[in-house]
């Protein structure tokens, strides 16, 4: 999968676009999660406090191997247990099959920055085959207006089109959010299939 305009700003500048744990809180993530997957997880932002915030397994996963080695030594320094880190694609075969030991355990993907990707309706379908029945998956992107850092507005999802992809991808619309100043948030649902 090619995530396009990809790169990271400086890791303080991107921290200052959130406030983390209020972002948490609105984007529906359960203390009682038992495994929650951050595809994308970059200078684990939101990983890490996710790890500590529930009672199950963070998972994180990300195609640059310096945001991978750089969340392994922030997790070993504020000795964070719950993680598990991999370096890949969440549509390639061998991350794929490393997620195989949990199944039935996916309670959450997030989606945080990311989904301006060439293929976002693959990548949806392949996050709704691993996902849980009832699990969720929560989008945050960049408002389609001018913000500091984001991708250019050619490839900029507004949320009327993450919303049409994630239907056709097989999920439903619980939740839509602002997460001031410059995100939005929508949370969706894996339904079982009888809600279709």
């Amino acid at each position: 999968m090619k995530y396009r305009e990809s790169g990271m700003p400086q890791e303080s500048l991107w921290s200052s676009f959130f406030d983390v744990s209020q972002t948490l809180e609105i984007m529906n993530i359960s203390k009682d999660t038992r495994v929650l997957i951050d595809i994308g997880c970059g200078y684990g932002t939101f990983l890490l406090p996710i790890a500590n915030y529930i009672n199950g397994i963070a998972v994180g996963i990300d195609i640059d191997a310096e945001m991978i080695k750089s969340c392994k030594e922030k997790a070993i320094s504020k000795n964070i247990k719950k993680i598990e880190l991999i370096q890949g694609d969440i549509t390639d075969k061998a991350v794929l099959n490393f997620l195989e030991k949990y199944r039935q355990k996916i309670d959450y993907i997030s989606l945080f920055n990311i989904l301006h990707c060439e293929e976002p309706v693959e990548l949806l379908k392949t996050i709704y085959n691993i996902l849980n029945t009832d699990g969720k998956i929560g989008i945050i992107h960049w408002k389609y207006e001018e913000t500091p850092r984001g991708p250019s507005m050619e490839i900029r999802p507004q949320p009327e089109k993450i919303i049409e992809w994630a239907i056709k991808a097989g999920f439903v619309v619980t939740q839509q959010v602002e997460l001031l100043p410059y995100h939005y948030g929508i949370v969706f649902t894996k339904p079982r299939k009888e809600e279709f």
